[in-house]
């Protein structure tokens, strides 16, 4: 089916348009449509009241085809340019190898955290912690609390974790990640969404950490040049990639989310049943 076109039903109308990836269909926020001719004036007038038309000049596109910017290069950029929506329904997977495998003998616990890059005030560094006992080098990493949103989680787990208080998120990612791993340290499983958020040191005011804080790990500025050496832990390095590369649409593989009934489904496999349900709505 890849690479064919299929008549998708959109609400109550149909549209005949390229879809290639259709676990991607959920995350359709409207369509490029270039063929704007008095006979189907009224069509597309239809279709605009279920799904956004994306004015498609900008682009220099030959094709209708689906507006899916948190996957789509071309979509993703021309959103943040015009400031549309972008919503993500695979999330990249990160699991446990080695001694953070997954343990069939433990329970499992659900949790949602966030990444925190944070810059320096005055040098180029970013702000990291190193855990002593065991090979976790990262950025502030920490779960978020009952009732916090994720900035305000990312302020508290820098202030916990390294004392510093005087500090600003300035940016709050579009995409967030799954880790699913063993965490030895705690004698559970853990299955958590990770938001990523960038920021920045004001003042060098620190009220210092805690005893239990300073046993699990030494704080460390480390100079943005040496950050690709010094990150160990996986799902940090996706977001490394963003500080030294720029935000990119994801294209890969993962786990399906804001997708119904398919949310926490491996995209490969959620793929197939996808497709048999589009055809069921198809013409």
């Amino acid at each position: 089916m890849n690479g064919n076109k299929v008549n998708v039903k959109i609400g109550k109308n149909k549209v005949k348009i390229e879809l290639e990836r259709p676990e991607l269909i959920y995350g359709i926020e409207g369509i490029y449509y270039n063929e704007f001719t008095e006979e189907k004036e009224a069509y597309i007038e239809a279709v605009e009241k279920t799904v956004p038309i994306i004015h498609s000049q900008d682009m220099k596109l030959q094709e209708n085809r689906f507006f899916i910017p948190a996957h789509n290069q071309e979509d993703f950029e021309y959103a943040i340019k015009k400031h549309l929506s972008i919503k993500q329904v695979i999330a990249p997977y990160f699991y446990g190898v080695g001694k953070e495998k997954i343990r069939n003998d433990k329970k499992t616990q659900i949790r949602h955290s966030v990444i925190a890059v944070i810059k320096h005030n005055i040098e180029d560094k970013y702000l990291c912690v190193d855990c002593k006992g065991r090979l976790c080098k990262s950025f502030v990493l920490g779960g978020i609390e009952q009732g916090e949103k994720p900035e305000q989680a990312a302020l508290r787990e820098v202030k916990e974790e390294t004392g510093y208080i005087d500090v600003d998120i300035i940016y709050h990612s579009p995409f967030i990640l799954i880790n699913h791993f063993y965490a030895g340290y705690k004698g559970i499983n853990r299955y958590a969404t990770l938001d990523i958020l960038f920021g920045k040191l004001n003042s060098d005011e620190n009220i210092g950490i805690s005893e239990v804080e300073n046993e699990k790990h030494v704080v460390k500025w480390i100079p943005k040049d040496e950050l690709l050496n010094f990150i160990s832990v996986n799902n940090n390095k996706f977001a490394l990639n963003i500080l030294l590369n720029g935000e990119k649409a994801y294209t890969g593989e993962g786990i399906m989310i804001n997708s119904d009934k398919f949310n926490g489904m491996n995209s490969k496999e959620a793929r197939n049943i996808i497709i048999q349900e589009i055809l069921k709505n198809s013409i």
